[in-house]
């Protein structure tokens, strides 16, 4: 199923200065659509009103023709909006598999079932073809492989919409390009998927929108 993310005169001000003034557009499931502009330009504030972080001063959003208004992450979540922060919402001493199902674990008569747990995170690696062990420490991981581990946390919650805030501000070119093959994968599965820059790294996404 393609889905369909759309903003309408979304406006945001903290302590009477404009952050973001009338914002319109759209995006379909199987598009990745960048937004570009300078640092402050505003568009990490509207990744975080979509996820429930801030809220609009003015206007609205809808997810697949329905209305939303969320006041917390946590309802975004629950929603199908999925964001991947510039700064990583990881757990260093936990694993890669602990990382992708936090707050999900499976158990088995009350105590965590780490063979399932495994088992679980060891598919999802396997889909994104990741050179990873789901029981090594995130703290071991590089950057740039850390953000796949968020990638995949967020993608393991079946997520609607797909948001990344600056994604390949730490990362080395050959990094970003598996990066980009990731989101490339994203987008072929109908999922919206949002790429937010203040500069392009690759052309292989033309930009729709800019701020």
């Amino acid at each position: 199923m393609k889905h369909r993310l759309e903003f309408k005169n979304i406006s945001k001000n903290f302590s009477g200065v404009p952050a973001l003034s009338n914002i319109s557009f759209s995006v379909e499931g199987g598009e990745v659509l960048a937004l570009v502009g300078e640092n402050g330009a505003g568009k990490s504030t509207l990744l975080k009103i979509l996820n429930g972080d801030y809220q609009p001063s003015s206007g609205s959003y809808l997810l697949d023709g329905k209305e939303e208004h969320f006041s917390t992450p946590l309802e975004a979540i629950n929603a199908g909006i999925g964001l991947i922060y510039q700064e990583r919402q990881m757990f260093d001493e936990l694993s890669v598999a602990e990382n992708i199902f936090v707050g999900r674990l499976p158990r088995r008569h009350g105590i965590i079932d780490f063979a399932e747990l495994e088992n679980m995170a060891g598919k999802l690696i396997e889909e994104f073809a990741l050179p990873v062990s789901p029981s090594e420490k995130v703290k071991n991981l590089s950057v740039a492989m850390q953000q796949m581990v968020e990638i995949m946390k967020v993608y393991s919650r079946n997520p609607k919409v797909i948001a990344f805030d600056e994604p390949t501000a730490c990362l080395s070119d050959k990094e970003a390009e598996v990066l980009f093959r990731l989101i490339g994968k994203l987008r072929t599965q109908g999922l919206v998927v949002i790429y937010v820059s203040h500069r392009m790294k690759y052309s292989g996404y033309q930009t729709k929108s800019s701020f």
